[in-house]
């Protein structure tokens, strides 16, 4: 292999499919967390979206279906459900739509090589993945072991600092996985160097998840799920929410609102706000359904999006990734989707680079405009939907007619 040491910071799934790439090309990859990796799949504490629905759109499935050819097989064997054409749809004001993008009445297969949508938990998709990439032979994930610092030599980061007794480890390329409160911006600030303009749109929104054990399970019948989207002309038009099955037998419900109009946390407030829905077919299947938890909400004030590719001056040997570069609102399922395509950037700059004999120097140069040019459509389709929304403030974007005739083209 041409090189030698990377470090990922953080084990989500955007560091877990970075970690999957840079063992094609580093001797030896470290996954750090400072949370601690389950053995099987529970919930992490540090994955603060870790009890929502969790959806993988065909466009990030068919890259990580690529990255670990066991996945599909390891999330149906373990109780994941994989939504055809057919099987999850929004019951919108207008009606059955097969299509966010658009109204779409009619189901149809989708132009990509995949053409389904899986439908797990967070848990047990971090799980399947992360057994994927504990099998790689150069590749050590470590939990429990907070990145506190970078090292910083000549010019370049050449490893990290752990609050472990002080440790060190020292790397090649630190990948900068941390998520949306990215490590990243302080170790700029640290290094007075310049940080990226950020694009913000204040959606204020949150939602509520719960699980549920259906008395009849076949009550969806050949459904994986479905969404109640919000509807303008209703009493609440703030509201929404879906209904889909996953692992277990079970039944996982997210209510969704905005602008202030939040999901409660409390069963008998759940309940109500169901019930408020334009369409009433949630709360009637609920009827006959008994709750596992309690309801747990998530608040979602602004999408960001920074704008590293702008910059002329960068650390070498750094690279973020993932929503540390753009993270939209989660209630377009997008978020996933947005972190693999910038990993299959990154899988393509290093394929590029090997295959020539280049060293990694100045890969960020080229790596910022790809992962920009692999978000900027669906910042700008999750955008403009915000501020249809009355209330919605921030950055409304500018992009060229291009930009906007792609949005046609999205598979969602």
């Amino acid at each position: 292999m041409p090189y030698g040491t990377a470090i990922v910071v953080g084990g989500g799934i955007a560091g877990l499919a970075s970690a999957r790439v840079l063992a094609d090309h580093f001797d030896h990859v470290h996954i750090v967390d400072g949370d601690t990796f389950p053995e099987g799949p529970h919930l992490r504490n540090g994955v603060s979206q870790g009890r929502h629905l969790h959806t993988l759109l065909p466009g990030g499935l068919e890259i990580l279906s690529e990255l670990f050819p066991n996945l599909e097989d390891s999330l149906s064997a373990e109780g994941g459900q994989v939504a055809g054409p057919s099987q999850w749809y929004a019951l919108t004001e207008h009606g059955r739509t097969y299509r966010l993008s658009r109204f779409q009445p009619e189901p149809n297969g989708n132009t990509g090589q995949t053409s389904h949508t899986r439908v797990q938990s967070r848990p047990l998709l971090e799980h399947c993945i992360r057994q994927e990439v504990s099998r790689l032979p150069n590749v050590c994930l470590r939990d429990q072991a907070k990145v506190t610092d970078p090292l910083f030599e000549d010019g370049r980061i050449s490893g990290v600092r752990l609050d472990v007794v002080d440790e060190t480890i020292a790397a090649d390329l630190v990948v900068d996985a941390s998520g949306q409160v990215s490590q990243t911006l302080s170790w700029l600030r640290n290094l007075d160097m310049p940080l990226p303009t950020e694009a913000h749109v204040n959606c204020d929104f949150a939602y509520c998840s719960n699980l549920f054990e259906p008395h009849y399970p076949e009550a969806l019948g050949e459904d994986v799920g479905f969404l109640i989207s919000a509807a303008r002309k209703s009493e609440h038009p703030k509201r929404g929410g879906s209904i889909a099955r996953v692992e277990g037998n079970r039944w996982q419900v997210t209510l969704a609102g905005r602008l202030g109009d939040y999901p409660p946390r409390s069963q008998a407030g759940f309940m109500g706000f169901l019930a408020t829905l334009h369409d009433k077919r949630i709360h009637d299947l609920l009827q006959h359904a008994s709750p596992l938890d309690d309801p747990h909400q998530y608040l979602f004030p602004k999408s960001r999006r920074r704008n590293y590719h702008e910059l002329t001056q960068f650390p070498e040997g750094l690279l973020p990734i993932g929503d540390a570069i753009c993270h939209i609102n989660p209630g377009y399922a997008q978020g996933m989707s947005l972190s693999c395509r910038q990993v299959a950037e990154l899988a393509r700059l290093l394929d590029e680079r090997s295959n020539s004999g280049t060293p990694i120097t100045g890969i960020w140069r080229e790596f910022f405009p790809a992962a920009y040019e692999q978000t900027r459509a669906p910042w700008v389709f999750a955008a403009l939907n915000d501020f249809t929304k009355k209330g919605t403030t921030g950055d409304f974007p500018h992009e060229d007619d291009a930009e906007i005739a792609i949005l046609k083209t999205l598979n969602r």
